[in-house]
């Protein structure tokens, strides 16, 4: 298991962390730098519909929640950069951001298929040294797999365990395990 924190990495909360926030969340960091990490939780849905936001995006879908950073914005990781200008590569054919007004027109047009592209509410972010001291201290797995389709099924307590067969017992645990 590596300990470099860069685009494309994915972590994977660990059981019982203090952060109920971030309790058996998927992020993928999309960007780290002297400065700070950013990223966005995949796996961890809302009730908001796309359209119901942006009215000229005609789709069902809804948005991801991506972090309690900036709830209030709308952020995207997409595959096709070639088409959306002023987009930020993460790893592969992977990249964020970009020009909405692109993306718009894009979608309208049908040149986006669904599985190119993924919405959330907010982002993950930490400060200079701040999730690298989260991880000394035992709140994250560092995992690097490949994210062929970024819509994928992440399930938290599977990857633990595929990580390693030790977690499986707290994988598996309610959330509040003196309840069972």
């Amino acid at each position: 298991m590596k300990n470099e924190i860069k685009s494309g990495t994915i972590l994977i909360s660990k059981p019982f962390m203090e952060d109920s926030r971030f309790e058996k969340t998927v992020i993928l960091i999309v960007e780290s730098s002297k400065e700070g990490t950013m990223g966005f939780i995949l796996n961890k849905s809302t009730n908001s519909s796309i359209n119901l936001i942006v009215k000229e995006i005609n789709s069902e879908d809804y948005f991801n929640y991506g972090g309690p950073v900036d709830t209030n914005h709308m952020f995207f990781i997409h595959k096709k950069s070639d088409l959306i200008s002023n987009s930020t590569h993460i790893i592969n054919d992977l990249y964020y951001g970009g020009n909405l007004e692109d993306v718009i027109t894009l979608l309208q047009a049908k040149k986006i298929k669904n599985d190119e592209i993924i919405f959330f509410l907010g982002y993950t972010g930490w400060e200079k040294n701040q999730l690298n001291n989260e991880i000394k201290e035992g709140s994250w797995i560092i995992h690097e797999m490949e994210l062929n389709d970024i819509k994928q099924d992440l399930e938290w307590s599977n990857l633990l365990i595929n990580i390693n067969k030790e977690y499986s017992v707290w994988a598996t645990a309610p959330n509040n395990f003196h309840l069972n």
